[in-house]
């Protein structure tokens, strides 16, 4: 018995760190090595929380329907657009009010958007429905909230 429980102790630190999210730097410890938004370019930076409690699946986001990354869950990514008006969407089972955002992005501006999910949204007898919603946050919120999170990738362009 006593080697099991060896056995267990050894493992489940492990185990849980498959389950903590991506790996990698936190937004906060590389910040000052991400570029500054080029003068002719806005940006947006797309994050999701860790919830082990809700969907880990890692749905595409979208601007105006081409996409552009993953959402993954506890990591954040940024894209550099041309300034305009674009459509926010991501893939998800549920539907939810005003679930998609559009934005007009003017050159130099930053916008951080937060893929919500929330799963236990749309619910049945054998099945939890993979919602997720698009939250448009205010900067110094949005900063601040990404700031623990793992950077996941840096801007490939459009």
């Amino acid at each position: 018995m006593h080697r099991y429980l060896a056995l267990i102790a050894l493992l489940a630190p492990l185990a849980l760190a498959g389950c903590a999210g991506p790996s990698g730097p936190t937004f906060a410890q590389v910040a000052a090595t991400v570029p500054p938004v080029p003068p002719d370019r806005a940006r947006l930076y797309f994050y999701r929380d860790y919830e082990p409690y809700e969907s880990l699946s890692e749905p595409r986001i979208y601007l105006n329907g081409a996409a552009i990354g993953a959402s993954i869950p506890g990591g954040v990514f940024y894209r550099d657009v041309t300034p305009g008006s674009y459509l926010i969407s991501v893939d998800t089972e549920g539907i939810y009010w005003n679930q998609f955002k559009t934005v007009d992005l003017r050159a130099g501006q930053t916008v951080y958007v937060d893929i919500e999910s929330l799963r236990s949204w749309d619910t049945g007898l054998d099945y939890d429905a993979d919602t997720f919603v698009v939250v448009l946050v205010d900067p110094d919120v949005g900063l601040r909230q990404i700031a623990p999170l793992r950077l996941v990738a840096g801007d490939s362009g459009e």
